[in-house]
């Protein structure tokens, strides 16, 4: 039998995934851990992820910090030349390199240079 089922990416799962994973989870008896990000580079919730923050028994947040040394919570996803992008497919694939984790104030600042000297831990 299966001990325990480890999930990552969980951002790509979808809705009705995930409520099988719950069930699984519930009425089979064996435990699912998720990792995945909450929203898009455009500050929107995949699919996947609204389903797991709806049902998740438990939530455990992972985190990071910003450049201007804040907390991050969103991906932003820039450009060969470090600008935000707004738009666009919300799945890049082989696009690792094409995002950053930001802080909110970050996230809508139009300005990398502003970014750069934005207050925080560090600066």
């Amino acid at each position: 039998g299966v001990a325990c089922l480890l999930i990552d990416e969980a951002q790509f799962l979808t809705s009705e995934q995930v409520r099988q994973l719950h069930r699984l989870a519930h009425v089979g008896g064996v435990p699912v851990l998720c990792w995945g990000l909450r929203s898009d580079f455009r500050g929107e919730a995949f699919p996947g992820s609204a389903a797991l923050l709806t049902l998740a028994d438990e939530l455990e947040e992972m985190k990071s910090i910003c450049a201007c040394g804040r907390k991050a919570s969103i991906n932003m996803r820039i450009d060969a030349g470090g600008r935000r992008v707004t738009e666009g497919e919300q799945v890049l694939i082989g696009g690792n390199d094409s995002y950053r984790a930001v802080c909110p104030s970050c996230f809508y600042s139009d300005d990398d240079a502003d970014h750069r000297r934005a207050p925080g831990l560090f600066g």
